[in-house]
């Protein structure tokens, strides 16, 4: 039976339901049913990628030379990753040379697509002249063909607009502003990135003594960002209090007052000010505090659910710590002596802890987890400032997540 291709050619793919297979006693598997298998994984991924990630670069994959050859162009790209429009991954394992026809202009614009390659021909037994043919592919391999056009290409991803909310007002929370942008961000129609499948990698154009060049005003190829990149710029922003945008500022010369009425008037309203930025700083220290204990609290909790078979001492030791952070987020206020001394009594649990995982997870991943700590307790003891402790604590919480398990440990006294 041939393979239905109907998902994976499509230029614009739209949204089903998944179908998969039912297994029972007894049950004929076809060739339909296998495919059937592999569509339903695979469907799955590409709408995730698609409406998740977007389409373009995720890693790597450069044009690392254009030559021109008897017959056309010899493009060598390095090795990486993309996603195609359909939610595809592209791999290019190894430097690659492709070849494509000689373009009739002096520019080219060049594009991965997706493609897959029949290997492993083998014989396929003939029942009863069921087959039409005597040999079959065994195997596929998921690979990419060079494209390219001569003209730029039209698809632009479209820019989302978001109204950003005046940051100054009363009643401006930062959850007022997570509200507000997931609620313009919802209908998402933007984060479906260009259209059609075919991923582009580069623009080059001739030169005069025959060699090609990058085009320097050609549009910037697509690039998929990953989750972690965009919450160290959200943070990295959110923390620069120093004229974050870089904005040209130009002194005024200050009005000298005349009187002494006029002097106590500009000192009140430098005083209103001052009061207003503590007030801004006081309520900012207090959400950073509250949510890194949360996360304390999250990643703890799921580490004494992962750990509790293999040994249920070092479970009880992380739920005891997720109970001490509970307490520990109704107690914090702003003053930030208080979230250090607290800091600074969840040291011995976070190293009994570790004493305790040292049988059940790998020894890298608990290297990890011990340097946090480390790194926690130096933080703390030598008073560095907040955002170099609350940077401190949230390595411990993602050491903590990252904690691999061994399988098939014998579990330990105490379970």
């Amino acid at each position: 039976m041939a393979r239905e291709e109907t998902y994976s050619d499509s230029d614009t793919p739209d949204l089903t339901q998944f179908q998969k297979n039912r297994f029972f006693k007894g049950k004929l598997m076809t060739p339909r049913d296998m495919e059937a298998e592999q569509a339903y994984h695979a469907e799955r991924l590409h709408t995730i990628n698609r409406f998740l990630n977007g389409k373009g670069i995720v890693h790597g994959i450069e044009v690392q030379s254009v030559t021109e050859t008897g017959d056309g162009l010899d493009v060598t790209l390095t090795p990486g990753l993309a996603l195609d429009g359909n939610g595809r991954p592209i791999v290019v394992e190894q430097v690659t040379t492709k070849s494509v026809p000689m373009p009739a202009d002096d520019s080219v614009y060049l594009f991965l697509e997706f493609t897959e390659a029949a290997m492993e021909t083998i014989p396929v037994p003939d029942t009863e002249g069921a087959v039409a043919d005597d040999t079959a592919s065994n195997r596929a391999v998921e690979s990419f063909t060079l494209t390219y056009h001569e003209t730029e290409p039209d698809e632009v991803a479209a820019t989302p607009d978001v109204e950003i909310p005046n940051l100054q007002s009363d009643d401006f929370t930062p959850e007022t502003l997570r509200q507000l942008l997931a609620e313009q961000c919802e209908q998402k129609q933007w984060t479906r990135g260009t259209t059609g499948p075919a991923v582009f990698i580069g623009a080059f154009e001739r030169t005069p003594d025959g060699s090609w060049v990058p085009i320097d005003d050609a549009p910037a190829r697509p690039v998929v960002l990953d989750s972690e990149f965009l919450f160290s710029v959200l943070v990295d922003h959110v923390a620069d209090t120093d004229n974050p945008h870089r904005t040209p500022v130009t002194k005024e010369p200050m009005d000298v007052p005349e009187d002494v009425d006029e002097i106590m008037d500009a000192l009140e309203g430098l005083q209103t000010q001052v009061e207003t930025l503590q007030d801004d700083r006081r309520s900012l220290t207090r959400y950073v505090m509250r949510k890194t204990i949360k996360d304390r609290i999250r990643f703890f909790e799921e580490l004494a659910d992962r750990v509790q078979e293999q040994s249920g001492q070092a479970s009880q030791l992380a739920r005891g710590i997720v109970d001490r952070s509970r307490e520990d987020l109704q107690a914090v206020r702003v003053r930030e002596e208080d979230y250090e001394d607290q800091l600074d009594a969840l040291i011995d649990p976070l190293v009994e802890l570790g004493d305790h995982l040292e049988p059940v997870t790998t020894e890298e991943s608990l290297e990890n987890y011990l340097r946090a700590v480390s790194n926690m307790q130096a933080a703390v003891e030598e008073r560095r400032s907040l955002l170099d402790q609350v940077d401190a604590h949230d390595e411990v919480c993602e050491a903590a997540d990252s904690l691999e398990v061994l399988l098939n440990v014998v579990p330990m006294d105490g379970n």
